[in-house]
């Protein structure tokens, strides 16, 4: 009966725990935890009768997202489903004093302030040249679309969702899509016209599910942490802070002083934590994967102080501000709202800046007094709580696929090293990894 350890409980490790049980029924599994508590970054709680999130906010249905609806309905978490307002689709870029809606149909898309921009993008990707190696995102962008394109969208959507630098990411790790449809026809737009998805195992949910912006729980993204956490039959031994592993004789010690043995060690700790723990070149490999510093900011309000009808808003960083964007939770899921409140999420910081230099900041005061700008009133707010994460974000900065191949080529054969840095952040990455990694037993 093989034994499998598992280091970490955030999604990544109870997923994968989870598929390992579904399909190695006889596996032995133990997850170690360094905290009390279970979900890393998922962090689902309440401002009074608010649903707070400190991290992921909701899922995709759509494409590979329905997977993680299949996670879900074999889970018995169907009915605790929400899904997305149709303001989801409505989203904003602040820029220039303004905020500009992005086109969101076909219609919106002709009146668009952002027409003609995409018009010269159009054309310019119609003669672009195709690069076989890896480049950032920046290099790619502004050989298929200009730069013009590049600084007002892809900055904005990157600093927005990876808290990260266009000028380092790498295109074929962060956005790999675009760089597979370039490898078709050279043009992006070419490659779309005639572009065919490959056909997967992941369950086909009906239409009124997967067009859908995002889908949620009723009590926040926190829920399926907890239910994975009640499901798995193998025990999570927390406040179990691992302080060295011995790859050669498969164990490995606690700070608590207990040891573990193995046959399959699992690590999904992040870089900077395994690398402390495993030999050369690994180590070195996990060393060199940057993490953007990161503020999460949410703040109750009154309803009618502000009128906002979207998703939420970027910041291109043309802007110099320290504020990444703003999610309107209450918009997107109206139930986590209140009676009379609504809670947003402001992010802040990033790859543009250093932890030391935001803990020096009064992230708060500059929250504030940006949102009044943005909207042109002054906002009271009800509550509010700041967190600031050193290393929120992992970076896939250019070469980062064939830094993840050495990971994987160096790793012996005892260890499978996983996580949000290696094939993707998303909760959608994550659990499609656990499970690819599970039937592969």
């Amino acid at each position: 009966m093989a034994k499998f350890c598992i280091l970490g409980s955030g999604i990544a490790g109870l997923s994968v725990a989870y598929y390992l049980k579904k399909y190695n029924p006889g596996a032995e599994v133990v997850i170690l935890e360094e905290k009390t508590i279970s979900g890393g970054l998922i962090d689902s709680n309440y401002f009074d009768d608010c649903v707070v999130e400190w991290g992921p906010r909701g899922v995709r249905p759509k494409g590979n997202g329905q997977l993680v609806l299949e996670l879900v309905e074999e889970l018995g978490l169907w009915d605790e489903l929400i899904f997305a307002n149709e303001k989801a689709k409505r989203r904003y870029l602040y820029h220039d004093n303004k905020l500009q809606i992005l086109p969101y149909s076909l219609l919106s898309f002709l009146r668009s302030p952002y027409l003609s921009l995409f018009i010269k993008a159009f054309f310019k990707d119609l003669t672009a040249k195709v690069v076989n190696e890896d480049e950032t995102i920046a290099e790619f962008v502004d050989r298929h679309f200009g730069e013009a394109f590049r600084k007002l969208f892809f900055d904005s959507i990157v600093s927005g969702i990876w808290a990260g630098d266009v000028s380092k990411m790498s295109i074929s790790a962060t956005l790999p899509f675009l760089k597979k449809l370039e490898a078709i026809k050279g043009s992006i737009f070419r490659s779309l016209l005639t572009f065919k998805p490959e056909e997967s195992d992941v369950k086909s949910y009906p239409k009124e599910v997967t067009s859908k912006a995002l889908f949620s729980f009723k009590n926040g993204i926190q829920t399926l942490i907890d239910k994975l956490q009640f499901v798995l039959e193998d025990p999570i031994i927390y406040d179990s802070k691992v302080q060295s592993i011995n790859l050669d004789t498969s164990s490995l010690i606690c700070a608590n002083g207990k040891s573990y043995s193995y046959d399959m060690l699992i690590s999904t700790l992040p870089a900077y934590t395994l690398s402390l723990l495993v030999p050369e070149p690994i180590s070195a490999e996990l060393n060199s994967i940057n993490y953007s510093p990161v503020g999460v900011l949410n703040f109750q309000f009154q309803k009618s102080q502000i009128n906002f009808d979207g998703f939420g808003f970027l910041v291109p960083s043309k802007e110099k501000s320290v504020v990444l964007g703003m999610v309107a939770n209450s918009n997107t899921f109206p139930s986590h709202g209140s009676g009379d409140f609504h809670v947003n999420t402001v992010m802040l910081g990033g790859a543009r800046y250093s932890y030391e230099e935001l803990q020096k900041m009064d992230l708060k005061k500059d929250a504030k007094d940006f949102l009044e700008k943005v909207f042109g009133t002054e906002i009271n707010i009800n509550k509010q709580e700041l967190r600031l994460l050193a290393k929120a974000i992992p970076q896939y900065e250019k070469g980062h696929l064939d830094k993840v191949q050495r990971i994987a080529d160096s790793s012996p054969t005892n260890l499978k090293v996983l996580g949000n840095y290696m094939y993707g952040v998303s909760i959608i990455d994550i659990v499609s990894k656990s499970k690819e990694y599970a039937q592969s037993i």
